[in-house]
């Protein structure tokens, strides 16, 4: 689950009064009743995914609940999952906030990132699209257009949404909710990760962080870099592309999978400890087994940006019995997909170990905020 901060809109945080009737005294508890805000204070919150402690304490505040709800709001959880009659149906809802020419495009991948890896088939969605003032006729067509092919290849039907243009906002705001059914008969939490199980990567980290990179600094890199390298780097967002709908349906159907999450904001670091978190293991990761593309590493090294914290859609994470690891693998290769066993979950929660190429035991480091948003 994300939630986003946008500094880009003007929000007013300050107290409103609320008109409150008998009939509503009756039905809520005191708890609900009293003001949560008074519980936090007035620091800033930094731009980024909100910190997980927020995130916490934010979503411990007092709500109704419902039997229906199999999968709620949780760190690290990519999608809730309803129980409808005999059907289990994932739900998702992700904004596209930073500038780039494709927000429909990501927005739409994104989404079914995440009901991939809860363990179902991405099917519908809703689209709400704020432009700004400055806004054209065509960029709102092209953002739809780009929306409605991504869906299109992917099988997603759009069935709704809304659309406005708002001063409140200085780039496209494009946010998508998805809905898709299960695959199989359980969900794929985050948190379902087992002290012993192997972790397996599936394409290299930071695909999107790269082609967002390369594409930003195209004139500087193509300076000091091999330009068929850049030009390759800028075409990852379609190649190898930013979608894990496709190997996230292969494990869920050929394997044993406990867990199964994609990194995102934070990269490959971050989401390695939201399995660990949610699954309340440690974790020992081996650096000289992580995934990675050379054109990634070289970018990274000469903008002197950490590859580990690189917002890194288009990769796959899961977990699952360490004796089917290699077959795992084999199985990921075999369809044409990159993988390798990278680490172990552990039983000691709290634990965050790296194994360095130089064989040096460190820390698994923490990016509070994407790399991209850092800077």
């Amino acid at each position: 689950m994300r939630l986003i901060i946008d500094r880009s809109a003007s929000v007013d945080f300050r107290p409103v009064s609320i008109q409150r009737y008998p009939e509503q005294d009756a039905d809520m508890t005191s708890e609900r009743m009293e003001d949560p805000a008074r519980h936090f204070d007035d620091k800033r919150i930094p731009s980024g995914k909100v910190p997980p402690d927020l995130l916490n304490r934010l979503l411990n505040l007092p709500r109704r609940t419902s039997p229906a709800v199999l999968v709620g709001p949780g760190p690290g959880e990519d999608a809730a999952v309803l129980r409808m009659g005999k059907s289990l149906m994932a739900v998702t809802s992700d904004p596209i906030t930073f500038s780039t020419p494709r927000p429909g495009y990501y927005a739409v991948h994104v989404n079914a990132n995440d009901i991939a890896v809860m363990g179902g088939r991405p099917q519908f969605l809703t689209l709400t699209m704020i432009l700004p003032p400055q806004a054209t006729e065509r960029q709102a067509a092209r953002i739809m257009h780009e929306a409605i092919r991504a869906a299109d290849a992917l099988e997603i039907v759009l069935i709704g949404g809304h659309s406005e243009v708002s001063d409140a906002v200085r780039t496209p705001i494009v946010s998508v909710t998805m809905f898709g059914r299960l695959i199989g008969e359980r969900p794929l939490r985050t948190g379902d990760g087992q002290p012993g199980d192997a972790i397996i990567q599936v394409n290299p980290m930071g695909i999107e962080g790269t082609s967002i990179l390369a594409s930003e600094h195209y004139p500087r890199l193509r300076e000091k870099l091999d330009a068929a390298l850049v030009d390759r780097a800028a075409g990852f967002l379609f190649d190898p592309g930013i979608s894990v709908v496709a190997p996230a349906r292969l494990a869920v159907e050929k394997l044993e999978v406990h867990a199964m999450h994609d990194p995102t904001e934070g990269g490959l670091a971050t989401g390695l400890q939201e399995i660990a978190a949610a699954s309340q293991t440690g974790l020992v990761v081996q650096e000289a087994s992580l995934l990675s593309a050379e054109e990634t590493i070289l970018i990274c090294r000469h903008l002197q940006f950490d590859p580990l914290g690189l917002i890194s859609s288009g990769c796959l994470l899961f977990t699952l019995p360490a004796d089917q690891a290699a077959d795992a693998v084999q199985c990921m290769n075999a369809a044409g997909y990159r993988a390798a066993e990278i680490g172990r979950l552990t039983d000691t929660p709290g634990e965050r170990v790296l194994f360095s190429n130089s064989g040096q035991r460190r820390e698994m480091p923490v990016f509070l905020v994407d790399e991209l948003a850092a800077r």
